[in-house]
């Protein structure tokens, strides 16, 4: 197909369905991202939200490990989804693109393209969050993008008048919506999408070529060692870890400690209340218990947390939780004090926040929190201090 002439639509579809009638590289890399998503949800038992434990022990892009030596982990991140939502609209993406870069650049290209992508786009992610967890196909993604992107751009002249258009503007577009979803929407990872996309606009320039045009391999191979090279610049500007990274193992660890000390406190607290009820126990006699012993005793719980497990991802959620219920501790505090019924609503209020978090919490780790069930959060504040 010259450039010499004009070419219509049709011909250049007949052209490159001529060329490869079946990308099924692009339809492998779908199905073997859905069979992993179909084994993961089923071993987490999770649809919708799969638990960020269950996907760190997949081979999800656990910075602090992947920095730690197991840097497989930027390969294995990206056959890994958190939710049906999530693989479905990466899968639906990369069976749109991805058959038509595996035609327009040939299959061993398409290939090299798509695994270098991710890898840039899982380097990107633990440089910008050097203790997060990332998973998704979606930096690979964007790297297929910026491809197409940079061929409709470099073989111009060889594109269909009205298709160059629709394809410059409708791949401009989506990647624009894209990008700023990413920025407007919590959780997305961005570094990981920029990464991906800088990287296929490169390797897509250097590759691009008309479709009766000779390969020129040696474009590619210069482009390829470019990307890596960057890729490498960047993994080396990542600050290392400063100790041995807490395992999943080490985690539960501290975890386990904090639940069984946890349980203690809930159990004292319990007695309190009772006491309260009855009558056998007066309100300084509590206030002394409260403020003296189980909101620093909480206190220290929070502290033990940051210092063991500060850089692990997990313990953010461990934290919310704990800090939600030295909050309502003091807040039942103040009920006594003030003999407000308010202070009383509020303590409710916030114990069933903390039972939110504790959930969160036990998505993560299934064995976590377990002691805390019964919790202050079970029994209502009012009935004591009213």
């Amino acid at each position: 197909m010259s450039a010499a002439r004009p070419v219509s639509a049709e011909e250049f579809a007949d052209a490159l369905y001529a060329r490869m009638p079946t990308a099924w590289l692009t339809w492998t890399l779908v199905a073997a991202n859905l069979a992993i998503f179909v084994a993961l949800a089923w071993h987490a038992e999770a649809l919708w939200r799969v638990s960020g434990a269950i996907l760190a022990d997949w081979g999800g892009n656990y910075a602090v490990q992947t920095r730690n030596g197991a840097s497989w982990r930027l390969v294995s991140a990206l056959f890994l989804h958190g939710g049906l939502l999530h693989v479905a609209l990466n899968m639906l993406a990369l069976n749109q693109a991805g058959q038509l870069a595996e035609r327009l650049f040939g299959r061993a290209a398409f290939a090299v393209l798509y695994v270098l992508c991710g890898i840039v786009a899982s380097v990107a992610s633990v440089w910008w969050q050097p203790n997060g967890l990332s998973v998704g196909a979606s930096g690979a993604v964007f790297g297929v993008f910026g491809a197409l992107l940079s061929y409709v751009l470099v073989c111009r002249s060889s594109l269909p008048a009205g298709l160059f258009g629709q394809l410059r503007k409708g791949l401009l577009g989506l990647i624009a919506y894209s990008l700023l979803a990413g920025f407007a929407l919590p959780g997305i990872d961005n570094a990981a999408h920029l990464g991906g996309l800088a990287s296929g606009l490169l390797l897509g320039a250097a590759l691009a070529r008309p479709l009766d045009a000779p390969s020129a391999p040696a474009r590619g191979l210069l482009a390829t060692v470019v990307v890596l090279s960057a890729a490498v610049t960047l993994w080396s500007t990542v600050p290392p870890v400063a100790s041995p990274p807490l395992g999943v193992d080490a985690f539960q660890r501290v975890a386990a400690q904090v639940a069984r000390e946890e349980a203690a406190l809930a159990r004292r607290y319990h007695l309190l209340l009772d006491g309260l009820r009855a009558g056998r126990i007066e309100d300084d006699r509590a206030l002394l218990a409260l403020e003296h012993e189980l909101v620093p005793a909480w206190q220290a719980l929070e502290a033990r947390v940051s210092a063991e497990a500060g850089e692990d991802w997990r313990a953010a959620a461990l934290l919310r939780y704990l800090a939600k219920r030295r909050d309502a501790l003091q807040a039942v505090s103040m009920a006594i004090r003030t003999r407000d019924p308010q202070w009383a609503d509020l303590s409710s209020a916030l114990q069933r926040k903390a039972d939110q978090y504790l959930l969160e919490v036990q998505s993560q780790e299934g064995d976590i929190g377990a002691a805390a069930r019964q919790s202050a959060g079970d029994e209502p504040v009012s009935k004591a201090v009213r």
